[in-house]
């Protein structure tokens, strides 16, 4: 399947975040590197046969972050370009968001302010969760992103 960026409008109409389908369509408007991990998106996936209402979100060197419908369930996925398998990332938009917050803050070495600065800027809620997370137990983030719920708290 080929998957394309989608526009703000598009996004926010397939029910993703204001202020995150901002940051995906104009990463640039945040700071002139983060387009260097949020990517337009123009390439093909292989997308299994029951997923439904594929939503492309960003690509970073071909590969894709989508949020999808699978057997009734949302899931949000990481695609390589290439390759059948997929990876589940997250089952809410939080847990989404916190994949991108973790990459940003890791690639700018971020300090907490820097971090705080960038969830606020996406609508990420969980900031000071995933700080913490990360400084105590690095190996167990990719664990809590997945089922990290969108409510604050």
């Amino acid at each position: 399947m080929r998957l394309q960026t989608l526009t703000f409008d598009e996004l926010v109409g397939r029910g993703v975040n204001r202020n995150f389908a901002r940051i995906l369509v104009t990463p640039e408007s945040y700071h002139t590197d983060l387009d260097i991990l949020v990517g337009r998106m123009d390439w093909d996936y292989v997308v299994p046969d029951d997923v439904t209402d594929v939503v492309p979100l960003w690509d970073t060197n071909a590969d894709a972050f989508v949020r999808w419908k699978r057997k009734g369930v949302t899931e949000y996925v990481w695609l390589i370009h290439d390759d059948p398998d997929w990876i589940l990332v997250a089952k809410s938009e939080q847990g989404i968001m916190a994949k991108l917050w973790q990459n940003w803050i890791e690639f700018q070495d971020s300090d907490d302010d820097d971090a705080r600065r960038f969830a606020e800027a996406i609508g990420f809620h969980h900031h000071v969760d995933g700080l913490r997370i990360l400084a105590t137990d690095y190996d167990a983030f990719p664990t809590w992103i997945v089922d990290l719920p969108d409510a604050a708290g």
